[in-house]
């Protein structure tokens, strides 16, 4: 499995145009076996300079599934929408290890 991690800020104004891009791109994530874990506002910063007002955490069943996701034509049809109406964007992506096999690879290091 692999994350997504969204953050990013909607720019005012243009909150309609990003509801509309959350309402269309619901289902081409569900098509490319993809699951919002949490989507949701940032209420608080307990350390770090990131200051994104928005957070969405998305799973992925593997990592060829962000590709076809990411390369879908329906997804390539209504980007523009998020990327008109977001900026300061950060998409990080991490693959699952768990912590155990974290720690003994990092021991390794």
């Amino acid at each position: 499995m692999i994350i997504a991690l969204n953050l990013f800020d909607i720019i005012p104004g243009k909150e309609a145009v990003y509801a509309e891009y959350l309402r269309r791109v619901r289902p081409i994530l569900e098509r490319h076996h993809a699951r919002v874990l949490f989507y949701g506002r940032t209420r608080a910063r307990f350390m770090g300079a990131c200051n994104q007002e928005y957070c969405g955490v998305i799973a992925y069943e593997d990592p060829t599934d962000l590709t076809r996701f990411s390369h879908d034509p329906e997804f390539a049809e209504i980007k523009p929408l998020r990327d008109a109406s977001t900026h300061n964007y950060v998409l990080t992506v991490a693959e699952e290890t768990g912590i155990e096999d974290a720690a003994e690879m990092l021991s390794r290091s």
